[in-house]
């Protein structure tokens, strides 16, 4: 029979395998010989390596059954040197790859990552008012006149200022951010501000507004939906993301919620920088988006990015402040939830990203 002998020897015993295989096949390279053996010579070979192995001793034998196949023979010493076919590995990892063929196909997993990620930098907009803000100083658990994620999603609409999808994310990657004009948009407080937006906007305005709660009604709203801008044509302030229940409050406290003394998230470089970045993601997968609208996965892709927005934000929210975890930039002196200091209550101060 033709045979092959792999060595994956080290140190001393790389020689003492070599002065037994030497004796009894060709050398073809530095730790490979191949010979043709009866099946008692073949019985020796192994006798004799098994007598001098050490942990350091590591042989394959192949036997070639034919031009285009061999057979894993034996393996003397250590057996974690080759795999079960007595091949030998080029490279490690401790990665699962047993499910990586199904887990790691579906084409639209590019669009969910990204999509929550972008709604990420804007979700939170809302916080940088003069209200909440020092509703945080104070440590009160009173309501906002206006929760902060339509507030954020008002902006969010005031910057897509009814452009096009490849408009505004090109300006979003040139940094062009034009805030006095952005303010004033928003003090309009636009009745519906998920609609009539481009699809990825119409996506992401939809994930910054529900990333707390759903969209409610204390009645129907009618018909059921029957295409995807008709979804957003209908939510408003009042589907649970106002507090009027107490209308002089309402009253005194809205325009509070549209003041920003301490700025707003564009003025942050790192903000910025991380914008350009997915924006520029998004401008390439515009096409993966509008084939899932026509075909119907945008509901899946919705739900699958609020769920990673959620518990993103929610784990982000959990790390204390001086946590190796959290981002170093913070270029704004804003905060966006309170940490527990003991049986104490402290602002938690973030970069919005």
């Amino acid at each position: 029979m033709m045979v092959t002998f792999i060595s994956q020897c080290q140190k001393k015993a790389l020689n003492r395998t070599r002065r037994v295989l030497d004796a009894f096949a060709n050398r073809i390279g530095d730790n490979t010989w191949q010979t043709v053996i009866t099946e008692d010579g073949l019985i020796a070979v192994k006798t004799l390596l098994r007598k001098t192995a050490t942990k350091n001793t590591a042989v394959a034998c192949h036997w070639h059954r034919s031009r285009s196949r061999s057979e894993l023979v034996w393996i003397v010493g250590n057996r974690r040197c080759f795999n079960s076919e007595g091949i030998v590995p080029v490279n490690r990892t401790r990665k699962n790859l047993a499910n990586s063929h199904w887990e790691n196909d579906w084409m639209y997993l590019p669009l969910v990552k990204i999509l929550s990620a972008l709604a990420a930098l804007f979700h939170d907009w809302g916080k940088a008012s003069e209200y909440f803000q020092a509703k945080l100083m104070e440590n009160k658990n009173t309501g906002d006149p206006l929760r902060h994620e339509w507030i954020s999603v008002l902006f969010f609409n005031a910057y897509v200022n009814g452009e096009t999808d490849e408009q505004w994310l090109n300006r979003l990657i040139n940094a062009e951010f034009d805030v006095t004009t952005l303010k004033q948009t928003v003090l309009k407080k636009t009745k519906a501000p998920l609609y009539q937006l481009p699809h990825a906007a119409s996506v992401l305005a939809w994930l910054i507004v529900t990333h707390h709660r759903l969209p409610t009604l204390e009645k129907t709203a009618g018909k059921p939906a029957e295409d995807f801008s008709s979804v957003f044509r209908r939510i408003t302030q009042n589907w649970g993301y106002e507090n009027s229940y107490d209308a002089e409050a309402f009253k005194k406290n809205l325009p509070r919620c549209f003041d920003y003394p301490k700025g707003l998230p564009s003025d942050s470089p790192s903000w910025l920088k991380e914008c350009k970045k997915q924006a520029t993601r998004l401008q390439q997968h515009l096409p993966l988006l509008e084939q899932a609208i026509n075909d119907g996965s945008w509901r899946l892709i919705l739900l699958q990015s609020r769920l990673a927005l959620m518990l993103g934000d929610h784990f982000y929210s959990s790390l204390k402040i001086d946590d190796p975890n959290r981002l170093k930039n913070r270029e704004l002196a804003l905060y966006a939830n309170t940490e527990r200091d003991g049986n104490k209550k402290k602002a938690s101060q973030t970069n919005f990203r």
